[in-house]
């Protein structure tokens, strides 16, 4: 087996043990724009912020989750109290999915979260269409 055969088997269990301890989330600006993030399930909902911000390279002003069912906005609130593990468990304890994974089986599972950094293109705001605020 060479290096590259080695490479690949090695990130091939990498990205398949990502679902065992960590969220997968593809995050979205409000212009459309995104990319995935993982994260520890078991880490505080304020590293989330701070992990999309790192990623993005820009500050923060909300990000949120869409209710599946009524398309309002879950904001996600800043804070080390709660877990995304907890956050994520405490929408979805009823008997529909508030937060569904966005792609079908048999992908993994990966959630939409949306981000606002304020970015306008031109004088016009980015924003989704349909959105109760």
């Amino acid at each position: 087996m060479g290096l590259i055969d080695d490479y690949n088997l090695k990130f091939e269990q990498f990205c398949n043990s990502i679902p065992n301890n960590k969220y997968m989330f593809e995050i979205s600006k409000l212009c459309g724009y995104g990319e995935f993030i993982t994260i520890f399930k078991k880490q505080p909902l304020l590293d989330l912020y701070n992990t999309i911000s790192l990623q993005f390279n820009r500050e923060i002003i909300e990000i949120f989750f869409l209710n599946s069912i009524t398309n309002e906005k879950i904001k996600i609130p800043i804070t080390t109290n709660m877990t995304i593990q907890n956050f994520i468990s405490t929408l979805n304890s009823g008997p529909e999915l508030i937060i569904k994974p966005i792609y079908p089986v048999p992908c993994k599972v990966v959630y939409k979260i949306y981000y606002d950094d304020g970015h306008t293109h031109g004088n016009k705001a980015c924003v989704l269409p349909n959105l109760i605020t």
